[in-house]
């Protein structure tokens, strides 16, 4: 009886950790897994996740309209293929696969109706950046 006591937070535990592993990107992992194999592995189930290493921004810049400030950020990642038991086991199977960079491009600034600019959130910098930003 102490043992089932002891399990069902412990699987609780464990599924809490597999769902944040999860979320550590934004968005969903974009790269392929070695597959389960279903007769061999059966009750496993592989978890794609990209670890963030870095992110870094550009210096901004001014793009379309008048007023229209931009960076770009860097973020360095890694892709991991996570294996998984039903009971959360971790299997040392499990891999990363080489790091990778992705470039987005990100408003700070938009025009305003008035000539100048305004910044948009989360940015609370100066619009337009001054020239120590740039």
């Amino acid at each position: 009886m102490a043992n089932s006591t002891f399990s069902m937070p412990l699987t609780g535990l464990v599924v809490a950790a597999i769902a944040l592993m999860g979320s550590g990107a934004a968005a969903a992992a974009d790269h392929a897994c070695d597959p389960v194999d279903p007769v061999m592995e059966n009750g496993w189930t592989v978890v794609p996740s990209d670890e963030t290493v870095s992110e870094a921004d550009s210096a901004p810049f001014e793009d379309g309209a008048r007023g229209n400030w931009f960076v770009t950020r860097t973020t360095r990642y890694i892709p991991f293929c996570n294996y998984y038991n039903e009971i959360g086991i971790y299997s040392l199977r499990s891999y990363s696969l080489a790091p990778r960079a992705r470039e987005d491009r990100i408003s700070i600034c938009r025009a305003s109706a008035q000539g100048g600019s305004v910044a948009i959130a989360p940015y609370a910098g100066p619009c337009p950046p001054r020239a120590e930003n740039r």
